[in-house]
């Protein structure tokens, strides 16, 4: 007989398992619902007729651009105006408008197609004897065993619903079928029954990437990319992965237009709207760019969703993270077409994580670097950004005149007056062109005659111990 805590946790995790099997589709969004034309080219989802400019998007976004809209050309290399840096005047804040030109005429990828079937396994070996085979190889208990993924699995197979693939064909057919007469919600949900009763297989990667397809064009963003993730975890070198690329970026895109129109706190719920995230929307466009650059790190979009992500952490204040993905921008894709605006914003990134003489000076010694580079390498490129360039480059050794400086009048104020000489004749040396560098032959000048150390007030105390 099984004791009473052994019970109640049977039910529980019973319970459990069972909640984590619902596969509950609620109903779709009223902008969602048969708003399409007659044409070949038309299709229910309607981030993909906002993103290629067929149609305008839901009321929550309704002031949400479309990615191509402002799309900067690559003659610009700087970015709109409305947001001065504190060294570099003039405009520098970078622009949320879409960054990858490839993409502009289709910014959500390619149309929803079902890919070209595959042999789920070998002939004569069935999903059973390969299940039953692993079994037998993992006889004995685990601890992994009461994992909840493993338990809803005994509980399943317990149940009836194991792994079966003619079950799994006959309703990846059937999915097939819905998906070709656009019901994607429908194709949905047979697509995820064909994928738990085929798993670790070919089967399985075509059942979960045709459910993530059908959840993206029914405007189940959310669900979407949940089932990308776990099609990319399980089958990291999957052959849909460009076109799992292109949903994740757009995704990401979409995901931060709705939070710049309008914010809102990470732990706020959103109970209403089954295209968004539950809870953090800014963050989860954020993981969908990062997404992109660790699964497909030399892809056509990796550059792209780095940048995409560098601007995003910059227009929301958050510059070290900025700062990291506009270096990891520069160092690993030197060919990218983002190079220009990486290395401006980059500069001014820096300076913003920078906080003054009293503290770090490695910010100020990177930015530095960056605009030296950024002068040799895009100098006749940069046209009239050349110039703020180059005053950003007379401030920053200004900056780094003033941490001397402010060393000197240190020892200075404490008459430590050789010390003091030292460093203003440091500031004089390594920048003449500066202002602190007059300043610091003013004070040479006054101290000139001054004893190197302070006199010893207590030489009577000290000849005691000599």
């Amino acid at each position: 007989m099984f004791s009473d805590g052994l019970r109640l946790c049977l039910v529980i995790s019973c319970f459990l398992g069972i909640c984590s099997g619902c596969k509950g589709v609620p109903a779709a969004p009223e902008h969602a619902r048969n708003n399409t034309q007659n044409g070949e080219d038309e299709y229910e989802g309607w981030l993909f007729k906002t993103l290629t400019g067929q149609r305008s998007g839901p009321e929550s976004a309704q002031n949400v651009s479309s990615p191509a809209a402002d799309a900067p050309t690559s003659s610009s290399p700087v970015v709109p105006a409305g947001y001065a840096g504190p060294l570099v005047p003039g405009p520098s804040s970078p622009s949320s408008s879409r960054i990858a030109p490839s993409l502009v005429d289709n910014s959500a990828g390619p149309p929803p197609s079902i890919p070209p079937e595959l042999p789920s396994l070998p002939p004569g070996v069935s999903i059973n004897d390969r299940v039953k085979a692993a079994e037998k190889e993992e006889s004995g208990f685990d601890l992994s065993d009461l994992a909840p993924e493993n338990v809803y699995k005994n509980l399943k197979k317990a149940a009836g619903y194991g792994p079966d693939e003619k079950i799994a064909r006959a309703t990846l057919q059937e999915g097939k079928e819905l998906f070709r007469d656009k019901k994607y919600k429908e194709a949905a949900s047979k697509f995820a029954t064909a994928a738990g009763r085929s798993p670790d297989s070919p089967l399985e990667e075509d059942a979960l990437f045709l459910e993530g397809e059908s959840e993206f064009f029914s405007d189940q963003y959310a669900k979407a990319h949940d089932t990308f993730g776990g099609l990319l975890k399980k089958y990291p070198n999957t052959r849909h992965l460009d076109t799992v690329m292109t949903r994740e970026f757009a995704i990401g895109r979409y995901w931060e237009q709705l939070y710049d129109n309008k914010p809102s706190l990470p732990i706020t719920p959103n109970v209403t709207d089954k295209s968004r995230p539950l809870f953090d929307t800014f963050g989860y466009a954020i993981q969908a760019y990062q997404r992109i650059r660790l699964h497909d790190p030399t892809g056509p979009l990796a550059d792209d969703s780095l940048m995409a992500s560098a601007n995003a952490y910059f227009r929301r204040g958050q510059y070290e993270n900025a700062a990291y993905d506009y270096d990891v921008l520069i160092k690993e894709y030197p060919s990218s077409e983002h190079q220009v605006r990486a290395h401006m914003l980059g500069l001014q990134a820096k300076m913003r994580v920078y906080q003054g003489a009293l503290y770090d000076r490695t910010p100020l010694k990177d930015a530095g670097k960056i605009a030296e580079k950024t002068l040799k390498q895009f100098g006749d490129t940069l046209g009239d950004e050349r110039e703020r360039v180059a005053q950003a480059n007379a401030q920053i050794l200004e900056e780094k005149a003033n941490r001397e400086f402010m060393r000197a009048k240190y020892y200075e104020g404490r008459e430590y007056f050789g010390a003091a000489r030292l460093y203003y004749q440091s500031v004089i040396d390594e920048y003449p062109s500066t202002q602190k560098a007059k300043e610091a032959k003013a004070r040479l000048g006054e101290i000139r005659n001054k004893p190197d150390e302070p006199p010893n007030r207590f030489e009577w105390l000290t000849r005691l111990f000599e």
